[in-house]
């Protein structure tokens, strides 16, 4: 009998898992992520029962014992527990806790927690906004087994580091992007290489041709259009006698990178569209249209669906862009390739060939969250070798280089202060826009139930992957600017929880939820969040550098 459970390991978000029965519980989890806890419904633990030779049951936990003392210790059995835990906070922090003490006691085990229903759907869906282990021997899905590997990753490894197979599915998806002509799409959160992504593709396909980058989100709106089009003499007062080409005719042959295009003005999207329906461009005060032959790769950290939903992005832009999507990971969900990263970020960017960071040093880059990505890791790489070199380095330096940045991997508890830099300030513009998106989304959906009406299973899908949406962006706390705020939005995330956790016939239960505790919640974080934005934009615009 199939078995669903919740994977906690030593690395990484917690991932679902699908385990075909109790006796292959260590095939589904993965040699490579022992130590682990498995969490399962409290129901399930009597199929583990059924295998004493391999599972002990240590029955219920008790209030005056650590898990660590009744589950660690057990050699080769798999211990077993009916547990019961306050909050989803608590089980996450025992689970890390046990796996750290079996750790210290160099124990390879699984340990297995048997919990309530509440508190197994609050796990599952945690683990839903982070990725899925089903039936894996070794807790890689790779790519799916129909898509067959192309050669030449060997060389695009050479730009786009990572060894885990979410690095390995992005490399290949290159390779088969630079097969097409499509546009292709890229997304991802700050600091993902989404820019690297796009380079190798194009020097896959059409090395030697132009590259031409296009940053949407810095464009003023009443520029963008001479900018990417071009324009002809006489277009407006002040035009160059000879006109001026346009980005997209200077790509042509090549390939035209419109970087974070979800930032661009729905007016532009739509010029966007037609340029790339028809393939031509029409400069300013031209009569004439141009043919234009660059491919076209876009990208962004934002939630286009989101966008789409609330008709902040056109949907059939989306659908134009979407013919080939590629998303790359961040280093919170997959920590193994942080060491990677960084000593090839030493080695090749910052110390020169041959350098080596220590182990313990390595070690201590993989317990932060790392919400800006190998940017944030570049930079704080660079801070550690401007002040001590590239010698005798101490895990305490690196500490300290956390420290004195105001980091703590960005989970601190310092608010955002006057003097961030402007791209901290960049970012968590991007990551307020992010939350609204998603929050205007959700108040849409609560206005059936918010006046009385039922909830449908459609309008709960939509709300769980708003929900999921909503505990993504929850991740990178720094990018809310204040601590306030990011309570406000995180107040949100939780009644949303326990709404969608009562069941579907209990229909005034749901309409008192929304009404009484969603709603008030929503509309307090969106005043936070437009007193962050109204912040943020002072500051920005108070720390724009004079033009040179």
């Amino acid at each position: 009998m199939p078995i669903d459970g919740i994977l906690f390991r030593q690395s990484g978000p917690p991932l679902k898992m699908r385990i075909a029965e109790a006796g292959a519980v260590r095939d589904a989890a993965g040699k490579r992520n022992l130590p682990a806890v498995v969490v399962v419904r409290k129901e399930s633990l009597g199929l583990f029962a059924e295998h004493p030779q391999l599972f002990i049951d240590q029955h219920r936990k008790d209030s005056r014992k650590g898990l660590s003392r009744m589950l660690l210790g057990h050699g080769v059995r798999f211990p077993f527990i009916d547990a019961e835990f306050s909050s989803l906070g608590r089980l996450k922090q025992s689970a890390e806790a046990l796996i750290g003490n079996a750790r210290k006691k160099h124990e390879n085990g699984i340990y297995i927690l048997g919990v309530s229903e509440e508190r197994f759907s609050e796990a599952w869906e945690f683990a839903s906004a982070r990725g899925t282990l089903a039936d894996s021997d070794d807790g890689q899905s790779g790519l799916p087994n129909l898509l067959k590997p192309l050669p030449g990753e060997r060389v695009v490894a050479a730009s786009y580091w990572g060894e885990s197979a979410a690095f390995h599915r992005v490399r290949q998806y290159i390779l088969y992007a630079a097969r097409t002509d499509t546009p292709v799409l890229i997304v991802g959160e700050t600091g993902t290489g989404k820019g690297i992504v796009a380079r190798q593709i194009h020097e896959q396909q059409r090395q030697g041709k132009p590259f031409v980058t296009v940053n949407c989100a810095a464009i003023p709106s009443d520029l963008f259009e001479s900018e990417l089009f071009g324009y002809v003499k006489g277009a407006f007062t002040h035009a160059l006698d000879s006109g001026k080409m346009g980005q997209w005719e200077r790509a042509n042959g090549g390939t035209l990178y419109l970087d974070e295009i979800g930032d661009l003005p729905p007016d532009q999207q739509a010029k966007v569209l037609r340029a790339l329906h028809d393939k031509e461009i029409l400069r300013l005060g031209a009569v004439v249209p141009t043919p234009v032959t660059a491919r076209v790769v876009a990208a962004t950290n934002r939630n286009l669906i989101g966008m789409v939903r609330t008709g902040r992005f056109r949907e059939d832009l989306l659908y134009r862009l979407i013919d080939f999507i590629i998303r790359t990971p961040s280093l919170r969900e997959h920590p193994e390739d942080i060491p990677v990263i960084a000593q090839e970020l030493w080695e090749s960017k910052i110390a020169g060939p041959g350098a080596r960071l220590p182990d313990d040093i390595l070690s201590e880059l993989c317990t932060h969250r790392w919400p800006g990505n190998v940017r944030e890791l570049r930079s704080v790489l660079s801070r550690l070798n401007n002040f001590f070199g590239t010698k005798n380095l101490a895990c305490e330096q690196l500490k300290w280089v956390f420290q004195d940045a105001g980091l703590v991997a960005g989970y601190g508890s310092q608010s955002f202060e006057e003097d961030a830099s402007g791209t901290l300030q960049l970012d968590c513009l991007r990551t307020i826009r992010n939350a609204d998106d998603v929050l205007h989304v959700c108040e849409q959906v609560l206005q059936a139930p918010g006046e009385g009406r039922r909830l449908s299973d459609a309008a709960r899908e939509s709300l769980a992957r708003t929900r999921r949406d909503m505990q993504s962006l929850l991740h990178n706390r720094l990018y809310f600017g204040s601590r306030r705020t990011y309570e406000a939005v995180a107040r949100v995330e939780e009644q949303l929880g326990r709404m969608l956790n009562i069941p579907s016939r209990k229909h005034t239960e749901i309409t008192e939820s929304a009404r009484a505790r969603l709603r008030p919640a929503i509309r307090q974080a969106v005043d936070c969040l437009f007193a962050e934005l109204d912040r943020l934009l002072h500051l920005a615009a108070a720390n724009v550098p004079a033009e040179k």
